[in-house]
């Protein structure tokens, strides 16, 4: 039939080639299963993977890779850490050890009046009490501040109790070591050092406050801290600046013993006494200092001031602040007042 003159329009299906039709055909299925494939790697988290690992736990973030040596831990309450894996390969493991604490090739040695090993990890440096500091710290720099009140108070109390070590090129002294002696300990070590001062002696503990006895006898106590014998507060020869311990005995053995300095022997080889002209006698200054210190800042629970360690005075040093009190030494006599402590 004819249409505006023109002839039928007949539509004609046009045949493909069978090798357009498979290709078609297998396009498409090489496609979807590439990605597939890929999916899948990545949630295996394999190389190159586009996705991330699977977290095990999915309430942590995943860890995470900062850089070539970095890891990303993420911890319970979401807080997060790095650690820098080619530095921790490198660095050298170090333990920190209390000065009172002497060394020799064998390691920590014992001292029977006692000083810890710092074999504990280095604990927080602020405690509520010296009773807190015992169980928490196995160093006596924990309590440093009081430490240094008694000092300053038993030296208002008689200034010739104990007095400071003065500066010696062969002498050295540990970081915490407060160098105080007994008046007559110290002139016959200035002596000793005098006649061989192209040795270096290393002191490790000198002059030791109640406080800090308290401590170190507690360590003995409980078998901590690596003390293994301590004397009960009151009763040591360091709290009279009649005590040395240092780290190299047998250099200086012959030499102190020479000016009347005892060593204790195989069982405590650092430790040497001195043995004054005139023993020691009466109260001991450290606890007579301590118990002052307390009544002046506890008026109304004070303590007996008779410088003997008594039950009473042991739970007033148990409840003592380890950074001090708050109104320090006063001296009497010439009216010096200590500096009243810094709050924490």
């Amino acid at each position: 039939m004819a249409f505006d003159g023109h002839k039928p329009f007949r539509l004609r299906a046009r045949r493909r080639s069978p090798v357009r039709v498979a290709v078609a055909t297998l396009v498409p299925v090489i496609v979807i299963g590439a990605g597939a494939f890929v999916v899948a790697k990545g949630r295996l988290g394999g190389e190159g993977a586009l996705l991330p690992p699977v977290n095990p736990r999915p309430e942590l973030p995943a860890v995470r890779a900062l850089g070539p040596s970095t890891v990303r831990f993420p911890l319970e309450d979401e807080a997060v850490f790095s650690l820098d894996l080619t530095s921790a390969r490198d660095a050298e493991t170090q333990v920190a050890v209390e000065d009172g604490t002497p060394l020799d090739e064998d390691g920590p040695l014992n001292d029977a009046d006692g000083d810890g090993t710092g074999a504990k990890p280095p604990a927080p440096r602020r405690f509520a009490t010296v009773h807190d500091a015992a169980k928490g710290s196995c160093t006596t720099e924990s309590i440093a501040a009081l430490s240094k009140q008694i000092i300053d108070e038993a030296r208002c109390i008689n200034p010739n109790a104990v007095v400071p070590l003065p500066a010696r090129p062969n002498l050295v002294t540990g970081p915490h070591v407060f160098p105080y002696l007994h008046v007559e300990a110290r002139n016959r070590l200035l002596k000793v050092l005098d006649a061989h001062k192209k040795t270096t002696l290393k002191v490790n503990s000198a002059l030791r406050t109640v406080a800090q006895q308290y401590l170190v006898w507690r360590w003995s106590a409980t078998k901590s801290c690596g003390v293994e014998l301590a004397t009960r507060p009151g009763d040591s020869s360091h709290e009279l600046g009649l005590a040395l311990d240092i780290a190299d005995h047998q250099a200086w053995r012959s030499a102190l013993e020479a000016e009347n300095f005892r060593w204790l022997g195989a069982s405590d080889r650092v430790h040497f006494d001195y043995r004054p002209a005139t023993p020691a006698r009466g109260p001991m200054t450290d606890v007579l200092a301590f118990q002052r210190l307390w009544n002046r800042n506890h008026p109304s629970e004070r303590v007996r001031e008779d410088g003997i360690y008594s039950a009473a005075t042991e739970d007033k040093l148990k409840e003592a602040p380890p950074s001090g009190f708050a109104i320090g030494a006063v001296c009497k006599k010439s009216g010096l007042r200590g500096a009243p402590r810094k709050a924490p």
